[in-house]
């Protein structure tokens, strides 16, 4: 195993992680599209997810996921919540 290897199992298991851990913490069974719609909503849990991934603003953030699962892309929820914020998340 080389170090890139590493790297991408660890952030992997990361995003896993947390994402249970939103799940636990809401009482909730989120799926994927509903755990990023969270982190976007909610400060705490955004700012815990970026310092937990190694990123310095939300754009990265919702590229983490983006990466994990590109069909978040077409989730109507996902593009509905972006094109209201459309000044926050322009870069996406």
């Amino acid at each position: 195993m080389n170090f890139t290897n590493i790297h991408q199992e660890e952030t992997d298991h990361l995003f896993r992680t947390f994402c249970s851990f939103i799940c636990l913490a809401s009482n909730k069974k989120y799926n994927l599209a509903n755990i990023l719609l969270h982190v976007l909503q909610n400060k705490t849990a955004k700012t815990l997810f970026k310092q937990l991934m190694d990123v310095d603003n939300d754009i990265a953030a919702v590229k983490i996921f983006l990466e994990f699962d590109p069909s978040l892309c077409k989730s109507k929820y996902i593009m509905k919540f972006l094109n209201s914020n459309r000044g926050k998340y322009n870069g996406l």
